[in-house]
């Protein structure tokens, strides 16, 4: 806490304290379960004041519920990135199997995941797997072409299989039958249409 701005050595030379002329300083450090801390959690008034111990107790139970918050978050989002798995198969081939349904939290980690992957590892195609998906809506097919694209600009061909006959309805639909994406309905079709052949008896 700093009472005052202009007499306090770390604080009288700042900026902010020019254009306020004066104010008061309150904060607390934001700290995740790692016991990182994440931030800062401030006030600033643009009088001189002192603060009650209650307000010092109720901003410090602010900061400590802003870092459950994000703690929160982030257990959610390394949930998120543990449901993106990526198989290596071969030289310059990865499988991507999608199961459940993907919502937009979920469908942003799946395309920082294989972009991230695609930039580090340069493989030639990424087999992307959507037989488990549970979804048929629209919103699934645009997002599904929305990784096709990204990996194409990062120099990765994809190739989708497991299409069931109520996605494949929407897929036509969203003209992603085309001849710029390239679908094959089993794993040996797949890996043959890119020069991989593999004994699966």
């Amino acid at each position: 806490m700093v009472e005052d701005l202009q007499t306090n050595d770390l604080t009288k030379n700042m900026e902010v304290t020019k254009a306020l002329q004066a104010g008061t300083l309150l904060g607390v450090p934001i700290l995740v379960q790692s016991g990182e801390n994440y931030g800062t959690l401030c006030a600033l008034d643009d009088t001189s004041r002192s603060f009650t111990d209650e307000e010092m107790k109720l901003f410090s139970m602010m900061g400590k519920l802003l870092g459950y918050v994000i703690d929160v978050d982030i257990e959610r989002y390394k949930t998120q990135t543990a449901n993106v798995p990526l198989v290596p198969l071969g030289k310059g081939v990865v499988i991507l199997p999608l199961t459940g349904s993907v919502s937009e939290k979920r469908a942003e980690a799946i395309l920082e995941r294989v972009l991230a992957y695609s930039t580090d590892e340069s493989p030639d195609y990424m087999i992307i797997d959507v037989s488990g998906l549970i979804e048929r809506e629209e919103a699934m097919t645009e997002k599904l072409l929305y990784v096709v694209n990204c990996l194409e600009l990062v120099g990765t061909t994809a190739v989708i299989i497991g299409v069931r006959p109520d996605q494949a309805l929407t897929l036509h639909a969203s003209q992603m039958m085309s001849n710029e994406v390239i679908i094959k309905p089993s794993m040996p079709e797949a890996l043959h249409s890119i020069g991989l052949k593999l004994d699966w008896r």
